[in-house]
């Protein structure tokens, strides 16, 4: 599961609807007390937008690989 933690939603609005549309559980939380947004994936922490927005990336790339390869795609 997927958990983002940002400081507010108005900043990270577009942040907050990448994780939403991941088919992947995940929740969002806002912890004010946060120097920037963290995004947690089981054991692995990324901290920072930039980092974030990688790591979503990659994420989605892999997603749409995963559900792209279905058995009745083949013979």
């Amino acid at each position: 599961m997927l958990q983002l933690q940002i400081t507010n939603i108005d900043d990270y609005k577009i942040l907050t609807e990448r994780v939403k549309e991941l088919l992947i559980p995940s929740e969002v939380l806002v912890v004010s007390a946060l120097s920037k947004p963290t995004l947690i994936d089981g054991e692995h922490t990324t901290e920072g937008l930039e980092a974030i927005n990688k790591y979503l990336d990659d994420l989605e790339k892999f997603t749409k690989q995963w559900y792209a390869c279905r058995c009745d795609m083949f013979p």
